[in-house]
């Protein structure tokens, strides 16, 4: 089975570039359970062993062709389209694809098989589908297309990083190219990523306590409670390159992500050293020294390690060598980019440490 995936990506390797790339960020697994040959999503692509069997060598390529360029136009990891079913996003995302791709051989229906006109958005045929019912037909493999599906912007900042990066675009017609590579300059929502990294740096501590029942044997036994204790260290490059203002508005926005369940957010500010520290409580306008000296990431990471915390936010421009984790280095790290030149630059060689994002000041 695998050897004809391997076989696929040997060709597109040569002969479809952008669509080796997109499948290379994808982890390809096997999912006997899903009622579709193929689906993408959660930084995966699944595929159902018993239909693959039945199907030709060029309808799993075009399969696989399906889910590529619906990854390319990020389909599986958008905003849902509001008021609309799993089954009519995935009708919508199918339509789309098809009106932008000719497939010979994996039956993909298009717009004009439902009366709808060619072109429109996808989020407008996911509405029309609710709308209509269309593709209800096929409810079970529609609903199951699209299980994956949720608001990843990290996903999302990746698969624009890729798409930045290709110069042969192989069987994809131009106006598509172009339409992918317009998808780029969207922006990138960076407060819903601090708040995905609050939700993965909290920790709790758990106490047993007569106060509150077991729910299973009553006040014979005791019950417990769970307390925050993360602590955070937010580290400043303030080397020269990012505005005091840039630095304040960041900060604030940083002490409403993480208002509650972090008991201890720290900030430190640091060039080749960590230069000053302060408790967060505000957005600090007036204690921010900007300086015109070098960087070296190393100073907060080893200042965060020798503290041991939870988690480490570094707000910087990436002109730096790449740090060294040091051996037993638990926290959580989210790099965050202070343009989106600097997440072009950098984000390569940050991801190897923790999650990156791109700050927008708006």
């Amino acid at each position: 089975m695998r050897a004809r995936f391997d076989k696929i990506f040997e060709r597109w390797f040569v002969s479809e570039p952008a669509l080796f790339v997109v499948i290379c960020s994808h982890e390809v697994v096997p999912n006997d359970k899903i009622k579709c040959p193929v689906r993408s999503g959660c930084g995966r692509i699944e595929y159902n062993p018993d239909f693959v069997r039945e199907m030709s060598d060029a309808a799993l390529e075009e399969a696989l062709k399906t889910e590529a360029i619906r990854i390319l136009l990020k389909h599986p990891y958008e905003r849902r389209p509001d008021g609309c079913s799993a089954e009519a996003i995935a009708v919508g995302s199918n339509l789309t694809v098809a009106d932008n791709y000719p497939f010979a051989r994996f039956n993909m229906k298009i717009p004009a098989d439902y009366g709808f006109k060619p072109g429109l958005p996808y989020e407008t045929y996911a509405r029309l589908a609710e709308q209509t019912g269309e593709g209800s037909d096929e409810r079970d493999a529609n609903t199951d297309l699209s299980e994956l599906w949720e608001d990843d912007p990290l996903q999302i900042a990746m698969i624009n990083g890729l798409i930045d990066g290709i110069k042969d675009w192989g069987s994809i017609a131009g106006d598509l190219a172009e339409r992918v590579k317009a998808s780029t300059r969207a922006s990138i929502d960076w407060k819903k990523v601090l708040f995905g990294f609050r939700a993965q740096v909290l920790s709790q501590e758990r106490h047993l306590t007569r106060m509150r029942p077991s729910r299973r044997t009553g006040f014979d036994n005791m019950g417990s409670v769970r307390q925050f204790t993360s602590r955070l260290i937010i580290a400043l490059d303030v080397s020269g390159s990012i505005s005091s203002d840039a630095i304040s508005y960041f900060l604030g926005v940083v002490n409403s992500a993480f208002k509650y369940g972090i008991t201890e957010i720290e900030v430190i500010q640091f060039e080749t050293v960590v230069t000053a520290t302060q408790a967060l409580k505000h957005a600090l306008r007036e204690t921010i020294a900007v300086g015109r000296g070098g960087t070296d990431f190393q100073a907060p990471v080893d200042y965060a390690a020798e503290r041991d915390v939870d988690g480490l936010v570094i707000l910087t421009d990436g002109e730096a060598p790449e740090p060294v984790i040091p051996v037993g280095f638990n926290a959580n790290i989210l790099w965050v980019c202070e343009s989106e030149y600097a997440y072009r630059q950098h984000s390569g060689w940050m991801k190897k440490s923790g999650r990156v994002c791109t700050m927008n000041l708006r």
